[in-house]
């Protein structure tokens, strides 16, 4: 089932079968055109055993609703946010929504399985969504700091530099070049390394430095200069890596003709290089039940996003994380949504394959 924002749509019950395949003929044809939609063009798409005559009739009432809406005088109707509203929560009824082709499914398992590392993952997770919806995809990586560090492990590079690798339970791995203050004898980092493994392994990632720091002063003088090393290139990691990570992919197919109007496209790719807006947008239009949120022009809290429509789930490993695809409101809900649903649920599988 298709999750949807819970935004009571005026009219919409007043809805009888007619108007309501009406509705979903035009906002099936306006997204595969982009061109207004006459009566005609209604009866023939929706089969309907009525004259264009009493299709205008009922398209008159529909606009009367605010549902759809003439840009012209002389044109056919196109959607407004609140037709796009009622058609996405139809699509709930319906048992195409949340399946991909095999084809698609076939694509997605092969990228995804063939991903080394979280980092990895996320950047071929937004490639696939951009791929399969020609929008704009996003991923927010998971928090690490609620993550727990399975492995610590400290590598002799020369004698005063070693390589710190952190790896967190849910797959992640953090790599940091340490400089040290004096050349270090291979037992003594040998002695650090196992410090390290017995008093900091399993703990919350978020808590690694403090645990760290909390050594330095314990340690014999030998060890202490490498310790407090580790404490501060710790300090830094963690700092970086809580910050809102979002992988981003797509954004030239913002640029296609009719998506956009020049001054919205504007708003929107400047909107993608706010990385802290863009996660928070993102990670509070997801939401922690079963499926895809849609938000559709003016429901996006960010104005910058009245244009758009934004499609987010939630996916879960240790940790939470987002994803989702951005794209002008005529877009293609259900292979949107299916599409969603079918790469959030892989990545999860994914991601269990990576932390194990």
């Amino acid at each position: 089932m298709v999750d949807v924002v819970d935004t009571p749509t005026p009219g919409a019950d007043a809805l009888d079968d007619r108007k309501r395949r009406i509705l979903h003929a035009i906002v099936a044809e306006y997204v595969a055109s982009g061109q207004p939609v006459g009566s005609q063009r209604v009866v023939e798409t929706a089969r309907l055993d009525v004259s264009a005559a009493t299709v205008r009739n009922d398209m008159a009432a529909l606009e009367e609703l605010g549902l759809i809406h003439q840009p012209h005088t002389s044109a056919g109707r196109v959607p407004t946010d609140r037709g796009y509203r009622v058609f996405v929560e139809d699509l709930r009824g319906l048992a195409p929504v949340g399946r991909v082709s095999n084809k698609q499914e076939e694509l997605i398992t092969g990228l995804l399985t063939e991903a080394h590392d979280v980092d990895d993952l996320l950047t071929r997770t937004t490639a696939v969504l951009s791929q399969l919806t020609r929008l704009v995809s996003l991923v927010i990586a998971p928090a690490i700091d609620a993550s727990r560090l399975k492995l610590i492990e400290l590598v002799s590079l020369t004698s005063q530099s070693a390589l710190l690798l952190l790896v967190a339970d849910t797959g992640r791995v953090t790599k940091r070049v340490l400089e040290l203050p004096d050349p270090v004898p291979e037992a003594d980092l040998d002695r650090v390394r196992t410090v390290l493994s017995e008093q900091v392994r399993g703990r919350r990632m978020g808590e690694v430095h403090d645990a760290v720091t909390a050594l330095v002063d314990q340690a014999p003088a030998e060890l202490r200069g490498v310790l407090a090393t580790v404490a501060d290139v710790t300090a830094t990691a963690m700092t970086d890596e809580t910050l809102h990570r979002i992988f981003v992919s797509g954004r030239a197919t913002l640029a296609d003709e009719g998506s956009f109007e020049r001054d919205d496209l504007s708003r929107v790719l400047s909107l993608l290089e706010e990385q802290t807006t863009l996660a928070r947008v993102l990670d509070t239009s997801a939401s922690d039940d079963d499926g895809p949120i849609v938000r559709i022009g003016r429901e996006n809290e960010v104005e910058d996003l009245h244009s758009a429509s934004l499609v987010a789930q939630r996916y879960q490993l240790i940790t939470a994380g987002s994803l989702g695809v951005l794209g002008p409101t005529r877009m293609d809900y259900a292979s949107v949504l299916a599409t969603v649903r079918a790469v959030a649920d892989h990545l999860e599988a994914t991601l269990t394959d990576l932390s194990e």
